[in-house]
């Protein structure tokens, strides 16, 4: 074989050898390229799998839950309480006994007792003060344990015409009417006045 041919069959293998590289070197730098890509999307996977995630948080909506309905009843009414009216009686169960006066600076009113046929105390005898308009002049007041009441119709010495009355229990009249004057003189008049009653039947 010649120079020249061997030079040729030189010069001939040098580009394809060239290309094989140049194949080659892409393939590597593809190989490498896609490994990167993957690295990095496994790190992605990895960070985000890391990272806690935080639900939101649930709003709270007011509501509002309104009370069992309850069937009405029918509550009967309180019972009226009676109104005592100012009267007189022509058969009475307790009688006027006997009567004093005291003057008083203090108060202006009336006290007392009230027993029974055997002269024992009653206990819960009701009792009222009417002025001489005939309106009650005090609130019902009722007897304590020993018969004794007090009924006060003023802290100070007062000028009027009272009329005291024994009542029933359900606030009629039990006793005719006592009628006494009481006046502001505190040192010679009369303030307080004491009543005393007894049970007739």
């Amino acid at each position: 074989m010649s120079g020249a041919d061997t030079q040729s069959g030189q010069d001939g293998l040098q580009p394809r050898s060239m290309r094989i590289y140049i194949v080659v070197a892409l393939a590597l730098v593809a190989v490498i390229v896609i490994l990167a890509v993957i690295l990095i999307a496994r790190g992605r996977d990895n960070q985000e799998a890391s990272t806690p995630t935080i639900a939101p948080t649930a709003t709270l909506t007011a509501t509002f839950t309104p009370p069992p309905t309850q069937a009405p009843t029918n509550t009967p009414p309180p019972p009226s309480t009676p109104t005592p009216i100012m009267a007189d009686t022509d058969s009475p169960i307790y009688e006027f006994v006997s009567a004093g006066a005291r003057p008083s600076a203090e108060w202006t009113g009336f006290f007392g007792q009230v027993t029974d046929a055997q002269g024992k105390p009653v206990p819960g005898v009701p009792l009222i003060v009417w002025s001489a308009g005939g309106l009650a002049a005090s609130p019902v007041v009722k007897t304590d344990a020993d018969g004794n009441y007090e009924i006060r119709l003023a802290g100070k010495p007062l000028t009027g015409v009272w009329s005291i009355q024994v009542l029933t229990d359900d606030l009629q009249a039990a006793s005719k009417l006592q009628t006494f004057r009481t006046d502001e003189n505190a040192e010679t008049g009369i303030q307080n006045i004491q009543v005393l009653w007894q049970k007739v039947r």
